[in-house]
């Protein structure tokens, strides 16, 4: 869709967040006009979607909600900025998607290719800056990494040249069916809106795939299919020959966890299919500092140190972020309930030696309660704020232990979302006092 053919007609989009209005501000630079559709605005606002000509639906709204489904029954066009910006970018694209992972992914890819593109590389997405941002500034020697989340991908029509899928575990799951905001209604709807990311690659594109994924993806898409090792041994390492043991401190990477590893190996890869040179591939991977919010180190405090995972809002990244840790570890788990499945990661807390404490807070602490199975050196207790958890957790840890926030559920009973959460988690311990704060 060109914005030619958008010019006089009646156009709608569906949210005011922070793609709506870059989407809205994009037609408006165009001379294109639309109307903003949100509840804010009007309690039955889906009523009205049957009266437009194309609708720019933002990640928020469920893709399958009956009002959006009827509208298209009715000869509405489905757009998104996402769509939008495929049909007008022309940059090549390298995208990156998965349940966990895909934040960190991207910037070490954004990093690997800067090494040897320099200016000529972009960032943009569902993290950070909205695409349509950046499309004055592309042309055909740009490279466009594009963080995708399954609500972007949904109906999207067209995959990037090179494609990434850091993995797929159950998340964004609308349990009770009701259509709320950012979720799915089915498994199936989930997964299948991920695989978009490949399913209309052609002959000369590629997608770099977790290997664990192989079975489920290996049919998807024309693309030629990488699956890297765990560890990226080619890079030139001191002690690369050892295989599987390799470490973060073998690579001088400032990331914590073997998850981190599996991510810098598909950065890697990537960086080889644009020939980038082994060498300034370690040095960016080494000089990558890592997310905010994601296994974040924030503060040292009487030998504890303090660590924000708020960006664990599924068991699984829980699981990864506690399997990064050999140190005692005071976690702080819950939230709001997506109806996620929390047995495997119960299972792991309790044949853990080094989990000390469960800080359980959020709608879910009875639940996670009733879930989790004590034993002996482990001590289950719940919260009414994340203040009270945190200076517990400060009185009761000791010199060379780690307090670990990992909710492992989203934040929406308690923040406005994770990286509040984080935030607020990072105000409180750095109001801590110590003998030998280190930061």
């Amino acid at each position: 869709m060109s914005t030619k053919e958008l010019i006089n007609k009646k156009i709608a989009i569906l949210g005011s967040g922070k793609e709506g209005l870059s989407t809205l501000k994009f037609l408006k630079k165009n001379k294109i006009k639309a109307d903003i559709l949100d509840v804010k605005f009007d309690k039955n606002y889906t009523n009205r979607l049957k009266n437009y000509d194309i609708v720019f639906r933002t990640p928020g709204f469920p893709r399958l909600h009956p009002a959006l489904v009827d509208a298209e029954k009715n000869g509405v066009i489905i757009s998104s900025h996402i769509k939008l910006f495929f049909d007008l970018c022309p940059a090549r694209v390298i995208g990156i998607t998965g349940t966990k992972g895909k934040t960190t992914t991207a910037f070490l890819i954004y990093n690997i290719l800067k090494s040897k593109f320099g200016k000529n590389v972009f960032i943009a997405g569902n993290f950070g800056e909205p695409a349509l941002e950046i499309l004055p500034k592309l042309n055909n020697k740009s490279l466009v990494i594009l963080e995708l989340s399954s609500f972007q991908l949904q109906d999207l029509h067209k995959s990037p040249q090179v494609a990434v899928i850091t993995n797929i575990t159950l998340d964004h799951l609308d349990p009770i069916g009701q259509f709320r905001p950012n979720t799915h209604q089915t498994a199936k709807e989930y997964i299948e809106a991920k695989l978009n990311i490949i399913r209309y690659q052609k002959n000369n594109d590629f997608a770099v795939i977790h290997p664990s994924l192989k079975k489920g993806t290996i049919n998807a898409g024309k693309g030629k299919k990488i699956f890297p090792t765990p560890l990226p041994l080619e890079i030139p390492i001191g002690k690369a020959n050892r295989g599987s043991s390799i470490s973060q401190s073998d690579i001088g990477t400032k990331l914590k966890g073997p998850h981190n590893l599996e991510n810098i190996a598909l950065a890697v890869e990537v960086g080889k299919i644009f020939k980038v040179p082994k060498e300034k591939m370690l040095k960016a991977v080494q000089n990558f500092k890592g997310i905010e919010h994601r296994l974040e180190f924030v503060k040292k405090i009487n030998g504890i140190s303090f660590y924000n995972d708020s960006a664990a809002t599924n068991p699984d990244a829980t699981l990864a972020a506690l399997k990064s840790f050999k140190e005692p570890t005071h976690l702080i788990l819950g939230g709001f309930d997506k109806g996620l499945d929390y047995k495997n990661l119960a299972g792991y807390i309790s044949r853990s030696k080094n989990i000390k404490t469960i800080a359980l807070i959020g709608q879910l602490k009875e639940k996670l309660y009733r879930i989790l199975k004590p034993k002996s050196k482990l001590k289950i207790k719940k919260f009414k704020s994340l203040k009270d958890t945190v200076l517990t957790l400060y009185k009761k840890a000791d010199k060379n232990e780690v307090v670990l926030l990992s909710p492992g559920a989203a934040s929406f009973d308690m923040f406005s979302g994770y990286a509040q959460r984080g935030r607020e988690f990072k105000k409180i311990v750095k109001q801590l006092k110590g003998a030998d704060d280190v930061t």
